[in-house]
């Protein structure tokens, strides 16, 4: 599975001439095949928290509301899993995430929160009240490396033409065909409704599943004790 291969299997769905090479080929469909392979990932991305994107990232606070330490917002943070964030060193969940205006709120009137919470802005996580030095923390986030380098190395999209990626190749090649069609002005209703198909398959396969219960969420199940009949007294 690389970027060749589904370019490839794309180019033989759509009866074009298949590709030997897709970067920095200068055959008339190449660059467009390349940029829609680069869309697929993206958007394939961004529609789920995929377990194969998701990662963990754990640092150390400092002693300020701003978490300006460089290992607070990995170099490949797309977004945070939430309800993910606590406090290791306290055996504390971090809440949040708050909004612009209850992050200002709590500015304006020197509110001490009672639960730690957090706050982004600018690409920094931000923690109310402010924690104690030394503290680690962690969370875990989606990665935007949705890619690998023939070496196994992780980036964010295609590179070269043995690049792989973390999404399924019948996937990817059934996406480059409908966004290709789409691009050059062609029908691609019936493509499109396949690859969604794909996907949601894909989604509801993802990782693992709990098992479903009826019963409310803070009831704990007991064994009942035996039944016993009644004493009949003569």
């Amino acid at each position: 599975m690389s970027l060749l291969t589904c370019v490839q299997d794309a180019c033989r769905d759509l009866s074009l001439p298949v590709l030997t090479s897709v970067v920095g080929n200068s055959a008339s469909h190449a660059p467009l095949m390349l940029r829609v392979a680069k869309e697929e990932l993206n958007a394939l991305a961004t529609r789920y928290e995929w377990q194969r994107l998701r990662a963990e990232n754990t640092f150390s606070a400092t002693a300020t509301a701003v978490q300006v330490t460089a290992s607070a917002v990995p170099s490949d943070f797309d977004r945070m899993v939430n309800e993910t964030f606590f406090n290791r060193s306290a055996k504390r969940r971090v809440w949040g995430p708050l909004s612009a205006t209850e992050w200002q709120d709590i500015q304006a009137h020197s509110i001490t929160m009672v639960d730690p919470s957090y706050y982004f802005r600018g690409g920094t996580i931000l923690i109310t009240p402010t924690p104690t030095a030394g503290h680690t923390f962690a969370y875990e986030y989606i990665s935007t490396n949705k890619a690998r380098s023939n070496a196994g190395t992780a980036q964010e999209n295609w590179q070269a033409d043995s690049d792989t990626t973390v999404f399924r190749e019948d996937i990817v090649t059934l996406g480059v065909g409908w966004r290709y069609k789409k691009a050059k002005g062609y029908v691609y209703t019936a493509d499109q409704e396949e690859y969604e198909r794909r996907v949601a398959e894909a989604i509801l396969r993802d990782g693992t599943r709990g098992r479903l219960s009826c019963d409310a969420p803070d009831m704990i199940r007991r064994p009942q004790p035996p039944l016993v009949p009644d004493t009949v007294t003569a």
